[in-house]
């Protein structure tokens, strides 16, 4: 079995959560979108925030990285630095 991913191009540090990664903070929609360009992601799905604000819009890829195949999902945002 291979190390738990930590942290990947782009979006930075992730963590497990449950079958999937889940990026530690929001990310920027231009780093988002910038995803499908790379070899590493694929299928982007991308949700709306509801109007309310009260549900954050959110992605989802199909990813793949040292042969382990995965689910990355994170919330879209200003990254709080």
């Amino acid at each position: 079995m291979s190390a738990p991913i930590t942290k990947l191009p782009l979006v930075g540090v992730v963590r497990r959560d449950g079958v999937a990664y889940r990026t530690a903070d929001p990310v920027p929609l231009d780093v988002v979108t910038g995803l499908v360009r790379e070899s590493w992601c694929s299928r982007l799905a991308v949700t709306d925030a509801s109007a309310d604000g009260s549900i954050p819009a959110e992605f989802h890829a199909m990813c793949v990285v040292d042969g382990e195949p995965f689910v990355l999902t994170g919330r879209i945002g200003r990254r709080c630095d």
